[in-house]
């Protein structure tokens, strides 16, 4: 994905093939991001990135993670 980080979900590793599965089908663009080992607080959580998507993408994608993304300024 070459587009401006915007959003992003966090996920635990034994899911992450779940979502890549159906964001593929759903063709939606996306980035994954491993945890830094280092960090102790969410190092097991991997984050699904996007770039800046139409709004009824964005409805697609927030139904399929059941909740609002997390602004990737936040990050």
């Amino acid at each position: 994905m070459k587009a401006e980080k915007a959003f992003y979900y966090t996920v635990d590793k034994q899911n992450v093939d779940e979502y890549k599965n159906m964001l593929d089908l759903m063709k939606i663009p996306y980035e994954i991001e491993a945890p830094i080992a280092l960090l102790q607080e969410g190092a097991d959580l991997y984050r699904i990135v996007f770039p800046d998507l139409p709004a009824r993408l964005y409805g697609m994608v927030s139904k399929l993670f059941q909740r609002d993304a997390i602004p990737y300024d936040q990050a």
